[in-house]
């Protein structure tokens, strides 16, 4: 599995920049997860390639956003896990061990949740969904042979909580 790291220019770097006209270095890498039995012949971490910029960055507009490797390459063992976070300062993790499990996380104009979904055992299938609802912490633990996870945790307009299994 590959993943993609990026550095980003940051809102200080930028008026930097704008202040001083020094060019601003960005570097991208691509690590590569092993396996177990697996052998490469080429580096697990590709060379950084240096970006120089005299200009202020602006993020380009319309086109298509290429996938990144880890979008790209299947996971092992036929595990899959989705994120949807439309918020702020949310946190979600979601570990498989084992393989064909499943696992759905979705936040909906949710600050400062915490979301740990952590899957040992073979299809195993969990579904969560936060809507509204500001600083919760919700951990799914499912061990081998645990029954599917299916769950609504939703904010009400009159501020009660609703909580749908």
């Amino acid at each position: 599995m590959h993943f993609a790291l990026r550095n980003q220019l940051s809102a200080i770097a930028l008026i930097a920049t704008a202040i001083s006209a020094q060019p601003v270095f960005a570097e991208s890498a691509f690590v590569t997860q092993a396996s177990k039995a697996a052998s490469f012949a080429r580096s697990l971490i590709s060379s950084p390639v240096t970006v120089q910029s005299t200009a202020l960055y602006a993020p380009p507009h319309g086109g298509a956003t290429q996938p990144t490797p880890e979008t790209t390459v299947p996971a092992s063992g036929g595990n899959w896990a989705g994120t949807l976070e439309i918020g702020q300062f949310n946190h979600v993790l979601q570990a498989q061990a084992g393989s064909g499990n499943s696992s759905n996380v979705g936040i909906l104009g949710g600050t400062h949740d915490n979301v740990d979904v952590l899957q040992h055992g073979q299809g195993l299938v969990s579904n969560l969904l936060l809507v509204g609802v500001q600083g919760f912490s919700v951990d799914v633990l499912q061990p081998p042979g645990s029954a599917p996870v299916n769950m609504l945790i939703a904010r009400l307009p009159n501020g009660a909580l609703l909580i749908k299994r």
